[in-house]
């Protein structure tokens, strides 16, 4: 259980309520949010002019644009909801007349976590363009007999050759599995 949640957390996307143009009276949300599989994990987030809000209502409300009963109200410029069980949720604009213009209005339906349908994560910076810190110096090698301990080996055949550097200045992607690992391993045991 705590893997499945881990791994929808990692595999999370937030997707901007209406793109670049955010939230707004001039954006169709039927077409935006067309397409798109949102699953639990994932976040909406909201961008808006202080002349816009955010109120998630129930389906009722949110097929009437009434505003008196909403689940909840926000209007800060920047609102996100993390999308945490199955099910449809809905949201307009409370400010009369923005919802029921017929735009300012955005039902967003979630199904459940699917690693193979999850958008992959945004690509960070190369490992040229982020070096990695250096290793702790407490981190050395103990000294020994060089020709005694040493061991060589090659790599399997077929399997990528090493760049020389050392193990740590290695790819990031390594480095973020091999966390990822330890974090999986420390669930499993805890």
């Amino acid at each position: 259980m705590a893997l499945a949640a881990l791994a929808a957390t990692a595999l999370a996307t937030d997707y901007k309520v209406g793109g670049s143009d955010g939230w707004d009276t001039f954006i169709n949300y039927d077409k935006w949010v067309a397409g798109k599989t949102f699953m639990v994990g994932d976040t909406i987030t909201f961008t808006y002019m202080p002349y816009h809000n955010v109120l998630e209502v129930n389906e009722a409300d949110y097929a009437t644009c009434a505003v008196d009963n909403p689940l909840s109200t926000h209007s800060n410029g920047s609102t996100t909801f993390e999308l945490t069980a199955v099910g449809t949720r809905y949201f307009i604009c409370g400010i009369p007349r923005h919802c029921l213009n017929g735009t300012m209005h955005v039902a967003v339906a979630t199904v459940p976590f699917d690693p193979t349908k999850a958008a992959p994560p945004a690509a960070g910076p190369s490992p040229a363009s982020a070096p990695l810190p250096s290793p702790p110096a407490d981190a050395a090698v103990p000294a020994s007999s060089p020709a005694a301990d040493a061991v060589v080996t090659k790599p399997p055949t077929g399997a990528p050759a090493s760049n020389g550097a050392p193990r740590y200045q290695q790819s990031a992607a390594a480095m973020v599995a091999g966390l990822a690992l330890a974090a999986l391993a420390a669930l499993v045991v805890a």
